[in-house]
């Protein structure tokens, strides 16, 4: 299933089915985009406005960052999606053997840690869209100012729910070394998640 060429009232539906798939990863992802695509209309509605001539290349920076994270969060969206499939696979594979049981249990640990990276990104990624939102409400047209902090509201929900993703599979991941490293980055980003996010919100509450 491609989900990013679905239409918005399938992939809402296909989220609610019985489906394991799509699922919160695949959701983080698209909330991280749609945080990065209202970043990227401030940019692109602040263009050639009166007023907002010494930002011009401010928002072009804008535009080009939000659009690759836009583009990317789709991706991630669907290779959530991907990564559950190849756990399934791999515990569907025979285990009648001690070298069939030895290549099962790799297969396992490698697909948890591919369906632990693919969310880590997405949280890592939906945390650059702070910066983006915080120009944007700053800089961008002000008129749009509130889409600019719901940018940031978007990017801090993507990132709780996208590391919430990583953590359940990293309770299946036997490599200390992997899980301690993974875990030391998320709390480091997650440290200042809040503080960050209402920042933004202060620019007009």
């Amino acid at each position: 299933m491609n989900l990013v060429e679905q239409r918005v009232v399938d992939f809402v539906a296909a989220t609610a089915s019985k489906e394991p798939t799509p699922g919160g990863g695949a959701i983080a992802a698209l909330t991280a985009a749609t945080g990065a695509a209202l970043a990227e209309m401030v940019a692109n509605l602040t263009f050639g406005k009166k007023g907002y001539e010494d930002v011009q290349s401010d928002m072009k920076d804008l535009q080009a960052k939000a659009e690759s994270i836009r583009n990317r969060m789709l991706e991630l969206s669907q290779a959530d999606a991907d990564v559950f499939n190849i756990f399934m696979n791999a515990l569907g594979l025979p285990k009648n053997t001690d070298e069939e049981k030895a290549k099962r249990t790799a297969a396992i640990q490698q697909a948890y840690k591919d369906a632990a990276m693919v969310p880590f990104e997405i949280g890592e990624l939906a945390y650059q869209i702070f910066d983006l939102a915080e120009l944007a409400s700053k800089k961008g047209n002000q008129n749009l100012i509130t889409d600019g902090i719901i940018a940031a509201i978007n990017a801090r929900a993507a990132v709780k729910a996208a590391f919430l993703n990583v953590r359940i599979n990293l309770s299946g991941i036997k490599d200390e070394a992997f899980v301690v490293d993974i875990t030391t980055k998320m709390n480091a980003i997650e440290t200042g998640l809040d503080d960050k996010e209402a920042a933004i919100i202060a620019l007009y509450v």
